[in-house]
């Protein structure tokens, strides 16, 4: 599908064998996102102008690939993979969120492995639009297709380069916004010390002992807050069944979402609708 110089494509891909190889960009910016597990310890870099690879990063389920660029590709095992790959015409993304040609290489490599749940998010719409019939499909895929690359330019953008760690145990503002991105932007499953660890590329505990004393309360309480935030929304603006939203919020059922939600907000989900809910 092509709307408004987007090109839409769901790609099937068979990989017989360990596979080492490169991929040669076209004129046009791609960003794709996996639609099944990816390929175990797949790595890739960046190949220069005299075809030497740059870092290796891991290739993320969300990676984009600016036009012309060579991807040196590493996968070690056998697997056959969906994906879905939007790709945009020359213009499209300088046009939106400014030229990728002075991305610095520490911003590449980060494009290898997107991560952001809003982006993710964003490109399963694009995947169901695609996969559905609906009013104004184009136009929303359109739309969607350039909201994302502001979602990710936002993230790369973040990346500093050269890497330059947070010091006196507090975390760097662009840490700081990647982990109220990533747990704002998550949909069923609260996220994990270890994936916001991955996030700000730090440790686990190092995480922990640098959020508490940059903003004086604990992972776990922002974590609790941030739901309790969406748990009341949900309640007051939906007509949602609590076992809906407590799986939207990554609770293992209503149960325990009712308990974690009297504690916090010293009602239950009932109570709290029956006096919130907005008509």
């Amino acid at each position: 599908m092509s709307v408004r110089g987007i090109d839409v494509e769901l790609v099937a891909f068979s990989q017989p064998e360990p596979f080492t190889g490169v991929f040669e960009g076209d004129e046009r910016d791609a960003l794709s996102l996996s639609l099944t597990p990816l390929v175990t310890r797949s790595r890739g870099a960046y190949l220069d102008a005299d075809g030497q690879p740059g870092q290796w990063n891991q290739v993320g389920d969300v990676n984009f690939c600016p036009a012309g660029c060579r991807l040196l590709v590493s996968a070690p095992e056998v697997v056959s993979f969906r994906s879905l790959r939007v790709c945009y015409q020359p213009g499209i993304v300088a046009g939106t969120i400014g030229p990728t040609g002075h991305w610095s290489p520490a911003q590449l490599l980060a494009a290898l492995d997107v991560q952001s749940p809003a982006v993710k998010r964003d490109l399963f719409r694009i995947v169901k639009e695609v996969s559905e019939s609906g009013r104004f499909r184009e136009e929303l895929i359109a739309s969607v297709a350039r909201v994302v690359l502001v979602e990710m330019a936002r993230v790369i953008g973040d990346t500093p380069a050269p890497r330059v760690r947070a010091q006196h145990s507090a975390l760097a503002p662009w840490q700081v916004r990647r982990i109220r991105d990533y747990v704002e932007g998550m949909i069923d499953h609260a996220p994990s010390i270890d994936e916001l660890a991955r996030v700000c590329e730090i440790g686990s505990r190092h995480l922990m002992r640098a959020f508490k004393s940059t903003t004086g309360r604990t992972l776990g309480e922002y974590i609790g807050e941030v739901r309790m935030t969406k748990a009341r929304s949900l309640l007051a603006d939906t007509s949602l069944a609590q076992k809906e939203i407590a799986s939207r919020l990554g609770y293992s059922g209503p149960s325990t979402f009712c308990a974690a939600f009297g504690k916090a907000v010293g009602m239950t989900p009932k109570q709290f609708r029956d006096r919130h809910r907005r008509s």
